[in-house]
């Protein structure tokens, strides 16, 4: 009986322990060069107003292994719009960029776009 309540405890221990599960980010994200180069580029997020963001965390991650992630947070230029200046593309080949909101009460926001320098 005691080993089935401690069972019992330790699965509810570690599902409160589960990170919270993003939810999906709804938004336009552009770059500007377009088609992106291998340079400083500016990376644009529109997120809908309905969401009450406070935060946009954009990463840049390349497919193949043994890149470090370019990470910035972007600045937000007016209800719904955000920019990364200058965020490095610095190299050739596939990316992913995860664009991460976060709203006033933490919940998170997920999108990834990808796309090619060439």
């Amino acid at each position: 009986m005691r080993s089935a309540a401690l069972l019992v405890t330790l699965a509810l221990l570690l599902a409160a322990c589960r990170p919270n599960k993003a939810e999906p980010l709804d938004a336009e994200v552009s770059i500007s060069p377009w088609p992106p180069q291998v340079r400083r580029s500016l990376v644009t997020v529109r997120i809908p107003t309905s969401l009450d963001v406070v935060s946009v965390q954009v990463v840049g991650d390349m497919t193949h292994a043994g890149m470090i992630p370019v990470e910035a947070e972007a600045e937000r230029q007016e209800p719904g719009l955000w920019v990364v200046r200058d965020f490095d593309l610095n190299m050739r080949g596939d990316w992913i960029l995860t664009i991460t909101a976060k709203d006033r009460e933490g919940k998170k926001y997920v999108k990834e776009v990808r796309f090619t320098i060439r």
